[in-house]
């Protein structure tokens, strides 16, 4: 948290090489190290997630080609499973983040994604009643749906209780929490298994895997 905060305060090059050594010791190799711990638990839930740790764990240096925000490090890190041959920007990815604020994690897709969606609400709508079962399980247990909705209702006939997800641009679960302390014990890793268990049912049922 220390180095988020001072690189958010700081952020040039100068400050990042003469830190180098130490963020790979406090964030890059401890989350690479939970990603390794992780992974088992996420390949259950979908076995072609890529497994390399180079591409689970995010980069500390900002693509800044195609932005607006020429910030050159990011204050906050983040491991995410998802399908190779995406950016995680293009991938419905499950995940945990830390940054100077606290940690949470979830699942969900970057920015919308109309090729991703569109299978998603066909499931939706294929069988309303086990999604809405899977929604309101995460919705119980302090996820928070997220997902920009369009102007105009686009699923006039669908359920009533459906309307709300399937007119999303892109949909996802997360659960947030400030608590620093938390994110320092040794039972994290634990929380995020559970979580991850959590999140698999709606993450399976959402990308058409079958659970048999």
């Amino acid at each position: 948290f220390k180095f988020f905060m001072e690189i958010a305060f700081v952020n040039s090059r100068e400050f990042y090489e003469a830190n180098k050594d130490r963020y790979k010791k406090v964030v890059q190799n401890p989350m690479r190290r939970l990603a390794a711990e992780l992974l088992p638990e996420a390949l259950l839930i979908d076995p072609q997630f890529d497994t390399r740790l180079g591409t689970i764990v995010s980069r500390i240096r900002r693509d800044t080609r195609f932005t607006k925000d020429k910030t050159l490090y990011r204050d906050h890190s983040w491991l995410g499973f998802r399908r190779p041959g995406n950016r995680i920007s293009e991938s419905f990815t499950l995940y945990f983040e830390i940054t100077t604020s606290g940690y949470g994690y979830g699942m969900g897709m970057y920015s919308a994604k109309p090729d991703l969606m569109k299978p998603m609400r066909e499931h939706m709508l294929a069988e309303p009643q086990r999604f809405l079962e899977l929604a309101r399980n995460l919705e119980s247990r302090g996820f928070v749906v997220e997902g920009e909705s369009y102007k105009r209702e686009r699923f006039k006939d669908a359920p009533k209780e459906l309307k709300p997800y399937l007119n999303l641009k892109g949909i996802g679960w997360h659960y947030f929490t400030p608590s620093l302390s938390r994110a320092m014990m040794p039972e994290l890793t634990g929380e995020i298994k559970e979580a991850f268990s959590v999140l698999g049912p709606m993450y399976r049922f959402l990308r058409g895997i079958s659970e048999a």
